[in-house]
Formats: C-alpha cells, sequence, structure tokens
C-alpha cells in the first residue's frame, strides 16, 4: 500500500500559525507561560502528525458487482472494506471514483476505533454510457483525532472491469419474407441418402477452393461441383446502424442514436436466437460478422461490439454500405437510421437490391422539431426507400423499441 507523507490540515495549518507566532512574540516579551501555550499548539499539530503516520490503518477493499449492466440503469456497488491493523485511530474518508460512463463518484466516511475491521458500504449510480470500464481506485483521507492532520492513499484492490451493454428489448417477429436462407444462393443438390455422403453440393463458382470439389458428383454431373461449407437454409441478415452524430436527436440516453444502437442490439439478439447469420454495418465499416461457431458467442460479440460502437463524424453512409462482401445477397437488411439524405438513400436503395427483403426505421423528423429544408430532404429519402423495395417506418418521438419493431414488423406483412 503506497502511503503518502501526512500533512496539515487547515486546522493543523492555523494552529501552527497562531502557536508559532505565540510562541515568539511570547519569547520576545519575556512571558514563558504564553510561549509555553504556543508550544503546545505546536505540538498538537506535530502529534497528530505522528499518530496519522505511525497509528495508519492497513486498508483492503473488495467489490460485489455486476460486471455488465445496461444503460440507464443502476448499478448496485458493494464494497467490503477492511482495516488489518490494530493501531490505527484514524477516522475515515473515501472516494470511489466511477468513470463517466457508470456516473458520479461515491463518497462516505467510516469511524472507527482501535482494532481489526471490516465493514460493507452500499451505494447506486446511474450507468450514463455505454462502454468498458475499469471501477474504482478507491481513494482514502485519514485524519488524526484531533483534526489537524492528514493523509491519503489510493485503497490496493483486484482490477475490476465493468460493461455498460445497450439496453436490449425483448422483440418478436420478422419482417415478410425475412426467414427462408441467404438470397442468391443456388438451389443445392443432397447426395447419397445417409452418413459421410449425405452432403450439399452447388456448382463451381469462381473463387472456390479446388479443395472442396466434389469429384464423384463433378463426374456424374458433367460440372465442376462443390461441397458446401454452411447449410444453405441457415438465413443471413445484416443490421445497418446508423451512428452518425449530425443525423440524429437529442443527447445521452435519451437520444435516438442510443436508440438505434438499442433497436441494432435487440434485433440483432433475436436473429441470432432464430439462428440467423448476423452481420452489423456501421456508417464507416463493418463492426460484427458471425463466426457461424456457437450463438452464445456471436451474442457476445455482437453486444460487445456495440458496447464499444461510438458516434461517427462522417456525413453519409456510402463508406460502411460499400463493403459488398461483408453485405452480400442476405436474404434480410435492417436498417436503423437517423436523418436521410439523397445520397444515403441511394446507397441503402443499392444494397436492398441484392436482398430477399429490406426493412428500415427511420425517425418521424417532424415529432423531433425538425423543419424546413433538412426535414423535406429526409422525407423524400424515405419516399425514395419505399419505391425502391423498401418496408420504412418512421418512429415518432418516445416510441419504444418493441413497439417500433412490430409496428415494422406488419407494415411489411401488408405491403
Amino acid at each position: 500500500m503506497s502511503v503518502s507523507l501526512p500533512h496539515p490540515t487547515l486546522r493543523g495549518v492555523t494552529l501552527l500559525v497562531a502557536g508559532g507566532s505565540l510562541a515568539a512574540a511570547a519569547s520576545a516579551i519575556g512571558e514563558p507561560d504564553l510561549a509555553a501555550v504556543g508550544v503546545a499548539l505546536v505540538g498538537i499539530v506535530v502529534l497528530g502528525l505522528l499518530i496519522t503516520w505511525l497509528a495508519r490503518p492497513v486498508l483492503g477493499v473488495t467489490r460485489s458487482t455486476a460486471l455488465e449492466i445496461p444503460v440507464g440503469s443502476p448499478l448496485e456497488e458493494h464494497l467490503t472494506v477492511s482495516n488489518t491493523s490494530r493501531l490505527a485511530l484514524s477516522g475515515l474518508q473515501f472516494h470511489d471514483v466511477q468513470p463517466a460512463g457508470p456516473g458520479t463518484d461515491a463518497r462516505f466516511s467510516l469511524l472507527r476505533g482501535m482494532g481489526a475491521w471490516e465493514q460493507t458500504v452500499n451505494y447506486q449510480v446511474d450507468a450514463t454510457l455505454r462502454g468498458h470500464y475499469r471501477q474504482g481506485p478507491l481513494l482514502v483521507r485519514a485524519f488524526d483525532p484531533f483534526g489537524v492532520a492528514s493523509h491519503r492513499w489510493q485503497v490496493p484492490e483486484e482490477p475490476s472491469r465493468l460493461r455498460v451493454t445497450p439496453r436490449i428489448w425483448p422483440v418478436t417477429g420478422l419482417p415478410n419474407r425475412a426467414g427462408t436462407g441467404a438470397a442468391g444462393e443456388a438451389t443445392p443438390q443432397r447426395v447419397g441418402q445417409a452418413g459421410q455422403d449425405d452432403i450439399l453440393v452447388r456448382e463451381h463458382r469462381q473463387g472456390d477452393d479446388l479443395r472442396r470439389v466434389h469429384w464423384r458428383m463433378t463426374a456424374k454431373q458433367g460440372d465442376l461441383m462443390v461441397r458446401l461449407e454452411e447449410h444453405p437454409w441457415d438465413p443471413a441478415a445484416t443490421l445497418v446502424v446508423d451512428v452518425r452524430s449530425s443525423a440524429h436527436f437529442g443527447r445521452g440516453t435519451g437520444s435516438t442514436l442510443e436508440w438505434a444502437v438499442s433497436m441494432c442490439a435487440s434485433v440483432g439478439v433475436y436473429l441470432l436466437r432464430r439462428r440467423h447469420l448476423v452481420t452489423v454495418v456501421a456508417p464507416e465499416s463493418t463492426i460484427h460478422t458471425p463466426t457461424r461457431l456457437d450463438m452464445s458467442v456471436d451474442r457476445d460479440r455482437l453486444v460487445a461490439a456495440l458496447t464499444d460502437l461510438k458516434e461517427s463524424r462522417t456525413v453519409d453512409l456510402g463508406q460502411g454500405l460499400s463493403d459488398t462482401e461483408a453485405i452480400g445477397n442476405h436474404s434480410l437488411v435492417i436498417a436503423v437510421l437517423g436523418k436521410l439524405g439523397a445520397a444515403d438513400a441511394s446507397a441503402l436503395t443499392a444494397v436492398g437490391s441484392r436482398a430477399g427483403s429490406a426493412v428500415a426505421l427511420a425517425p418521424d423528423v417532424a415529432s423531433f422539431g425538425l423543419t424546413g429544408e433538412a426535414a423535406r430532404m429526409h422525407d423524400e429519402a424515405c419516399r425514395l426507400l419505399e419505391s425502391s423495395g423498401w418496408t420504412v417506418h418512421r418512429y415518432v418521438a418516445g416510441e419504444g423499441v418493441p413497439d417500433a419493431w412490430q409496428a415494422l414488423v406488419e407494415r411489411s406483412r401488408v405491403r
């Protein structure tokens, strides 16, 4: 435990100045009694410094706190503070440092007598920003019984990490024509009836690894055939999450940007439970691609990617949507959008043309107070998407994630 040298408090400094001045003045005029009083005042401060140094507590702390919570939720902190020194006489003031995301710092005091002790402290803060954070450190300031001296240090503890994730809401239902598999795949053929020969093959395409060639089926068909590395009935979905700072309304947990991230996380987790292969695309890059190994692994990776996703300073969506290899010919494209322009609509239209089903959630900008040319451009962009085959639901201010998703699903089924 690293301990700083003790130093006088404001009260201690006052006593030092007063005692020193009194002792000096009394000596000058030949008043030994007054000089003794001045020396005694200085001695109190010296004694306080010695107590805080020699009778200092030996502290430790353990945390029993959730490692993951959704943004906007209360975080219950449970600290167990212990002292192993039997000579400690100090009063203690604690300052538990919280990063900007989890909330405001906590401060509390403990007044204990001599001897070893252990005490649990509970308090609550609100998690205000997504991200990964280190909890602590716990800082302590010890005072002598007279309150004339103190010293500060950091209590040693094992590192503790907190993940503040997007809020994941329960959503159900899929847009029309969204559950039939990856678009653009040739119909596979099954070879054999059972056992090792019961595999799927398709025609060879440029770029396929020759090690996947199924020579027996190639000879039978007269065309080069390759084994499929995945089940073609596994549906694939692309989620487009718009986190451009210029495209959203509000700040913090109540902003449309956080609403969009929460919607993306909720829908992404739901699709993974339904065995979809989920890709997530942000304005600047692809932030999540499926592992094809395990749903729980993909879920954790998706939530982690969205937890660390920051707002983007880019102007349009084109950069992220230009990655055709990541987006591919997926059966379903879901875009959770902010305010749109003509270039954004064009880029989305190109993506939607390769999908079996393309749906979007965009803000009803009038309900957020936007008027004028920017509102007109956004409305035109939404109409362009609808005319090119997209199903668009415009969510209004205050509309919840489950309600908006259900409205989008129902709208897609009546088109």
